[in-house]
């Protein structure tokens, strides 16, 4: 029987009414207990990985650290050099028009998926047309969890326990950490919850320090998936074999997956080459809208900005997979798993795969929208300084990750290298880290050291400085153009948003918080300078994973259960 997944009336909010009733899942069933103990004696321990000898200082970040100052402070340094003198001002309008083409392009590509989301929600998906052999697909997803409320990690289970044929095709493995807090109440409360409503499920425990192992999902994952895998091979009942294809997909413990997600993925599956599905990672365009309209501005503008550049920057040029993808199985194996030695699991995925199979690896958009809990704190303080140390972590992280992409690059065919390489600095460096500070820089020291070396300020088509001010102004308004673009592509995308789910942000704060884009961007770019210059000079030691805190998504009452719509207020306290 021919069987199509349609879009219709979600389950979701059912399933949430459903899980949160509470009392029921206070007892362990004697056939949890017995699932759990059956586990932990068949997950024999990873012992980890040699850590190979390296400097904590010269690293490679080192490159790239000087590569951002250099372009930065070229809006000093070029006045002063006599041959140039003259074309200066021109110089730094040409930066700034680059600069405006880039956001253009990233415009064109967000409109592009856009379209794509909003047709595939009408679109029924028929597997046994999309099947072109007997091979089977079946699903492998791998969620960590930490010290978040559990109440996240169930939403987050939820959405996935929802998807069509969940018990019939869908495993999955969560990680929880030797530090996790209340652990084994945690792993039985899990087991009583989903044990029935996946084909598999698995709890397992990362221990501390093993060796080459660093603290994060990233050495998590690798830990709790290679169990899986482990464990889905000697289950004889599973039938693994060269009849099946293991798809591996990825989240994080506040994700909440589109509704047809697993199987859009299984669609694209097919449509590829077999040869071209083992070099491909499955990427779903993530949105950070999950309750945003309870968050400061700089929370808000952040999230905006991520989903935005994610569809403008990070699949269409194949830079790197964000929180939420899924690769086949023997890519994952012929890549090494996620690399336990490094925080962003992430950010490195990509490039790691590609070093370790020298082949270029394709990333593919679900046209499946995605949700995830944006930074969030307790007070209005705490979620700043959330906010601060999450874009610190990224910063970090994309450092280590271009040491890790130079030491390896010898493996990958020379323009693969160049080309990955030049995506990669552009994004992390131009755009992320120098695309604001730039036009702050650029109109006065270009004025001020012309005036310094005796030149007059006058360049070779700008007549004078107040011509050159007025088309800097230009440009500035100019840049809120491409910020209000950033707010309508997110309300656009509403209408595929899981569950239904809008962002119930007023007029007034729209208005407040689109003035607050450059702020706030800008101060994003100093925290990643400041990230830069820490990871250049303290070296490999500020390399760790600190989980960013989400107790700002959930209220408990009652040691009840309550769904992550219901969080305090942090709204910016002086705006209604």
């Amino acid at each position: 029987m021919c069987r199509s997944t349609t879009p219709g009336t979600s389950n979701y909010q059912k399933e949430r009414q459903h899980t949160s009733s509470g009392s029921k899942w206070k007892r362990l069933s004697q056939q949890s207990k017995k699932v759990i103990e059956t586990s932990r004696k068949r997950l024999t321990s990873y012992k980890g990985r040699l850590e190979k000898p390296a400097n904590k200082y010269i690293r490679w970040n080192l490159l790239f650290t000087f590569l951002i100052l250099l372009f930065l402070t070229s809006a000093i340094w070029i006045p002063c050099i006599p041959m140039v003198q003259k074309v200066s001002m021109e110089i730094a309008v040409l930066v700034m028009i680059i600069l405006h083409f880039l956001w253009l392009i990233a415009l064109f590509n967000n409109l592009r998926y856009l379209i794509r989301l909003r047709c595939y929600k009408s679109h029924a998906i028929d597997l046994e047309k999309s099947i072109t052999n007997s091979k089977v697909v079946k699903h492998l997803v791998g969620i960590c969890f930490y010290k978040e409320p559990i109440e996240l990690m169930i939403d987050t289970l939820n959405s996935i326990a929802v998807q069509p044929d969940a018990t019939q095709k869908i495993s999955v493995a969560v990680g929880l950490e030797q530090g996790t807090p209340e652990k084994e109440k945690k792993e039985a409360e899990l087991y009583a919850r989903f044990q029935s409503r996946f084909e598999r499920f698995y709890v397992t425990i990362h221990p501390k320090n093993l060796p080459g192992d660093i603290p994060g999902k990233c050495s998590n994952f690798n830990y709790s998936s290679r169990k899986a895998v482990k464990l889905l091979r000697e289950d004889e009942d599973y039938g693994y074999g060269p009849g099946m294809e293991i798809l591996v997909t990825t989240g994080d413990c506040d994700t909440i997956f589109g509704g047809r997600y697993f199987d859009a993925l299984e669609e694209d599956y097919w449509k590829l080459q077999p040869e071209a599905r083992h070099r491909t990672v499955w990427q779903s365009p993530l949105f950070y809208c999950i309750n945003l309209d309870k968050s400061p501005f700089f929370v808000r503008v952040t999230g905006l900005l991520r989903a935005f550049f994610m569809m403008g920057y990070l699949i269409p040029m194949n830079i790197n997979t964000m929180s939420v993808f899924s690769l086949t199985l023997k890519l994952y194996e012929d890549g090494e798993y996620t690399h336990p030695g490094y925080q962003m699991d992430d950010i490195i995925a990509l490039i790691r795969w590609t070093c370790s199979i020298g082949q270029k690896i394709t990333i593919r958009m679900i046209p499946v929208a995605t949700l995830s809990g944006p930074t969030s704190g307790t007070t209005y303080l705490n979620e700043l300084y959330e906010w601060a140390r999450q874009i610190r972590r990224w910063t970090i992280g994309a450092a280590e990750v271009f040491h890790y992409f130079m030491i390896k690059s010898n493996t990958l065919p020379f323009m693969t290298s160049i080309t990955w390489a030049v995506r990669f600095l552009f994004y992390y460096g131009f755009v992320l880290c120098i695309g604001s500070l730039y036009p702050i820089i650029a109109p006065f020291t270009t004025v001020e050291f012309l005036i310094l070396t005796n030149h007059p300020v006058e360049g070779l088509l700008i007549p004078n400085q107040s011509t050159f001010q007025l088309i800097l102004l230009g440009l500035f308004i100019v840049q809120y153009f491409w910020f209000l673009s950033i707010f309508l592509v997110n309300k656009l995308a509403e209408a595929v948003f899981p569950d239904g789910r809008k962002d119930e942000t007023g007029f007034i704060r729209n208005i407040f918080h689109w003035m607050m884009c450059w702020p706030t961007i800008t101060a994003y770019c100093i925290i990643e300078m400041a990230a830069f210059f820490e990871v250049t000079f303290r070296g490999k030691d500020v390399c760790s994973h600190n989980a960013s805190k989400k107790d700002g998504l959930v209220q408990k009452k009652s040691a009840a259960v309550h769904p992550i719509s219901i969080i305090p207020d942090r709204k910016d306290p002086f705006v209604v």
